[in-house]
């Protein structure tokens, strides 16, 4: 595989932020659907289940604990299960301190060439946690997996890839427009040269978001920086804009569009920009007592750089663990 293809594949991921968590992705973007990754499968699998067993665990003692008076928190002794017409809403809010793990499958089709599709599956963990009765810090991390098919005569490239974690300080009680700030942090993970960076990257993240009955649209934006130099795939300097725009429907339907726009720097001038436009459809309900979220969407990259893909599919299924913190 070309290098020029690998660094566009991992500076969509380096952009992406939550999504919405959606978090709701970035992302770190994360338009790629792993088909195959012999060398990555049994240490994702690992990690998967000891993130949905350690979430399982801190729900089951939150709702056996006493109850406290927190009016940001919900708990199952504290008060009755959320609707779900109110977790689709605080699933939206980026910040809203709603604990989520998440799976994300993004395609590429016909990329890097006809009948090929690129791709990756991306673990994520929205984690909340209390700084004080006024603030919270909230986290989203993001741990992808790559398939990117290699071109004629070319090797197939499978394994993981650097590891996202963005970081928000936002008011527990908002006013109308939500807002959160705090670093984008992209650690070397990647398990094959190609596939990221050897270096540490660094960078501001910041967010805004406003929702109004059954609309909601908000605003992720960053920009990251390699530490300590480097040069071609270690070099990092990538910037993402991650638009979210929803409109609910009633039992748990939302419409909505959540997407990055994002810009690899360091690429030659007049190919740095990818210009995703699209949507989808999606649906929370619950599966006994746990809310289960699905959504799919599908983009057309409006702008891209050449030989760039033109399309993307999209494919996340959330399970939200707990009320918000």
């Amino acid at each position: 595989m070309k290098n020029a293809e690998l660094r566009k594949t991992r500076a969509e991921i380096v952009a992406a932020a939550p999504g919405g968590a959606g978090r709701e992705r970035r992302h770190a973007r994360r338009r790629f659907g792993l088909r195959s990754a012999p060398t990555g499968k049994g240490a994702y699998a690992a990690v998967s289940l000891a993130m949905i067993l350690a979430a399982s665990r801190a729900s089951a003692q939150e709702a056996s604990a006493t109850p406290t008076e927190n009016p940001g928190s919900v708990t199952a002794d504290a008060a009755p299960a959320p609707s779900i017409e109110d977790l689709v809403k605080l699933k939206q809010n980026p910040v809203s301190g709603l604990r989520q793990i998440l799976f994300q499958a993004d395609d590429n089709p016909d990329y890097p060439g006809p009948g090929k599709t690129q791709g990756v599956y991306s673990l994520q963990a929205v984690w909340p946690f209390a700084i004080n009765a006024d603030y919270r810090l909230v986290t989203y991390t993001i741990a992808p997996v790559y398939n990117v098919p290699g071109q004629a005569g070319e090797n197939t490239v499978n394994g993981l890839g650097d590891t996202l974690v963005n970081v928000f300080v936002s008011p527990t009680k908002a006013g109308a427009l939500v807002w959160g700030a705090g670093p984008s942090i992209l650690l070397p993970t990647r398990s094959n040269a190609a596939l990221g960076s050897s270096h540490v990257a660094l960078g501001p993240a910041a967010l805004i978001f406003y929702p109004k009955d059954n609309w909601s649209a908000g605003l992720i934006v960053q920009n990251g920086w390699s530490l300590g130099g480097g040069s071609g795939v270690n070099k990092v300097n990538t910037f993402g804009a991650q638009y979210l725009l929803s409109y609910n429907l009633p039992d748990g339907w939302s419409i909505y569009s959540n997407e990055t726009i994002t810009s690899n720097w360091t690429k030659a001038q007049g190919g740095h920009w990818t210009v995703p436009l699209g949507g989808g459809i999606g649906k929370l309900f619950y599966v006994g007592k746990l809310p289960v979220s699905i959504s799919f969407q599908t983009f057309y990259n409006v702008i891209t750089p050449t030989g760039g893909p033109k399309w993307s599919t999209s494919f996340q299924l959330a399970l939200l663990f707990t009320g918000p913190q």
